[in-house]
């Protein structure tokens, strides 16, 4: 199994089950354990906590093997084994944290019995819920934690721009020296801020100097026109909200852009290429960040905001934070999108504003173009939001601000996968996603309901039996006249001439899912819900496969988006074949070929669909 780090971009570790000295279903139950905690959708994004957790199923299985019979499924693991395993840590101080990870590594595992899986999970869910909670925000918190962060990023833009007025005016000799002497020596503070992001000191070194401290301190003067640590927290949660891309991949985004539009619109947008290591070999990725198309209204926030708001658009939060860490990444030389200030830390942490900055990520004063997931923790530590859910004992409980709770929330309220399939989104993110699952599942069951009452509604379309064609063939007005069509449109039916995919149309230029006079552009599977539409004997081979391939896609899509997409021809298909019988169903399956395949197949992705 290879493991690619995000803390660290080039680093890759393999690790080797086989060299556990099990049989192979243990073998394989432990790593698929292993890949749920350190994969995609796990806890874990640095090797060193991956190592640790290879390094405790090693332990474990060393501790099985003390045993004369050792287990060999799944199912042989019992509860005695945890006991023998903590007994095997000692009395270290760190061997009740190894039992846990232990624990959570195993509750993954697939056909435990019940007694050792209860055993597992009477330590982990507690943990997780508690203090890594990986669901979704609800819509109160999540609008909780954006207007902060959106009140963050705009007194940034407010602040930062009305001092580059002020450089400006001074560095075109618009403020006087003689007349505005305080101005005039704030500009040239200004000055040296912006273009090397350093001050005078006192002689002794410990200090401003002496006419620059009326002015304000170090960081008063230094975030006049750079970002502080707190605001570049608020723009990594804000992008990550609004394109769905993970925190890291967001701190590491690049400044360099290409604008596909040219500049000139329509619809502004950015092109820029972005990494997401654990991707494996796919992880370079171009990604296009748009503006809101005309019809999408932001929500309105203190009565100001319009739908063309910058902070409400990927487009505009991208350009946003181009333009307010420029100078910062011009003195850094970083090509990085996100270049932030940070005061001196001092020993171990010291409280920046609401940030605790951390020895690992703050070395002294000066530039930053990296964010830790513990910068962002802290930051929304001090917005004191309050969780929509208390505690275990019905107390209010701080709300727990985190980029991967955020990108779960994206995928939840935008149901598209971005940097993931399709499938991943379905079946890791939205099933686990517990904070916000009663309420989805409300929302597909609303959805289904709602499609399969229009299918009752609309009615079938007409089926002709077998019994129907073979008088067509002697009789063809007598047939064409009991189903409402020409005489020469039953020959051209029978002959198999009118054809679509899933039925035969009686008349292209007459639907209604087209002006009168002009040829249906719908797609081929309006045609289970239309007038025109003829299903004949030989349809239903390829109507089997279609129902089971919209059947087989449900594990591929959420269940939103199925719901939407599928739900109603899919019940028109069930109908029409419950009427074709069972007998008949059968051997429409086995008769049906590659061929009827790959045509639905391309139905299906719509690839016959008129572009």
């Amino acid at each position: 199994m290879r493991f690619f780090s995000e803390q660290d971009p080039g680093e890759i570790v393999d690790y080797d089950f086989t060299t556990f000295a099990v049989d192979r279903p243990l073998q394989e139950a432990f790593a698929r354990a292993f890949d749920a905690h350190v994969g995609p959708a796990g806890q874990v994004n640095a090797s060193n906590a991956a190592n640790n957790a290879f390094r405790q199923l090693r332990y474990f299985v060393d501790v099985l093997l003390l045993e004369a019979e050792p287990p060999r499924t799944p199912q042989d693991l019992a509860p005695r084994h945890l006991k023998a395993f903590l007994l095997s840590r000692g009395e270290a101080p760190s061997a009740g944290m190894a039992v846990g990870l232990l624990r959570s590594l195993l509750a993954n595992v697939k056909g435990l019995t019940p007694q050792f899986a209860a055993q597992c999970a009477q330590w982990v869910p507690a943990r997780r819920d508690k203090i890594v909670s990986r669901g979704s925000y609800s819509p109160t918190e999540e609008k909780a934690i954006l207007d902060a962060a959106r009140k963050v990023v705009r007194a940034a833009v407010k602040r930062i721009r009305e001092s580059r007025e002020v450089l400006e005016r001074w560095r075109e000799g618009g403020v006087s020296r003689e007349d505005e002497p305080v101005l005039y020596e704030y500009g040239s503070i200004l000055d040296m801020v912006e273009t090397t992001g350093e001050m005078p000191r006192n002689k002794w070194g410990n200090g401003l100097a002496s006419w620059i401290v009326p002015h304000g301190t170090v960081t008063d003067l230094t975030t006049r026109l750079h970002l502080s640590l707190a605001e570049a927290c608020a723009l990594v949660i804000l992008l990550v909200r609004l394109t769905g891309e993970n925190g890291s991949t967001i701190i590491k985004a690049p400044a360099a852009f290409h604008r596909p539009d040219g500049g000139a619109g329509p619809l502004a947008s950015v092109q820029l290429d972005l990494s997401k290591p654990r991707r494996g070999p796919r992880r370079y990725m171009t990604v296009t960040l748009s503006e809101l198309p005309s019809w999408a209204s932001a929500p309105a926030e203190e009565g100001e905001l319009s739908s063309r708001d910058e902070l409400h658009t990927p487009f505009g939060l991208y350009m946003v934070a181009m333009e307010l860490a420029a100078s910062s990444r011009r003195i850094k030389g970083s090509d990085r999108l996100l270049v932030y200030w940070v005061p001196k830390a001092g020993k171990g942490s010291r409280a920046q504003g609401s940030v605790a900055v951390t020895r690992r990520n703050v070395s002294g004063r000066g530039f930053r173009d990296q964010l830790t997931n513990s910068s962002i923790g802290s930051w929304g530590a001090g917005l004191n939001l309050v969780a929509d859910e208390p505690d275990e004992d019905g107390a209010l409980q701080r709300l727990i601000v985190g980029a991967g709770r955020m990108r779960v929330t994206h995928g939840v309220r935008e149901q598209k996968p971005v940097a993931q399939t399709r499938e991943t989104l379905a079946n890791i993110y939205l099933r686990r996603d517990k904070s916000s699952l009663r309420e989805y599942q409300k929302v597909v069951a609303d959805v289904l309901e709602k499609e399969v009452v229009k299918a009752r509604t609309a009615g079938r379309i007409t089926r002709l039996s077998t019994a129907d064609v073979a008088e067509a063939l002697r009789d063809p007005e007598t047939v064409a006249k009991r189903l409402g069509v020409t005489a020469e449109m039953m020959r051209l039916l029978v002959a198999r001439d009118a054809d679509t995919v899933l039925a035969a149309c009686t008349d292209n230029e007459n639907g209604p899912h087209s002006p009168p006079g002009e040829p249906c552009r719908a797609s081929f599977l309006k045609c289970l819900e239309c007038p025109c539409a003829r299903a004949m004997p030989h349809h239903l081979a390829v109507q089997v496969v279609a129902r089971d391939m919209i059947n087989e896609r449900r594990t591929h899509m959420t269940a939103l988006r199925w719901a939407e997409q599928f739900a109603l021809p899919f019940a028109e298909l069930e109908d029409l074949i419950r009427l074709a019988g069972k007998r008949a169903e059968d051997r429409a399956r086995a008769r049906a070929g590659e061929e009827e395949r790959e045509l639905v197949r391309r139905l299906l992705d719509g690839e016959l669909d008129e572009r």
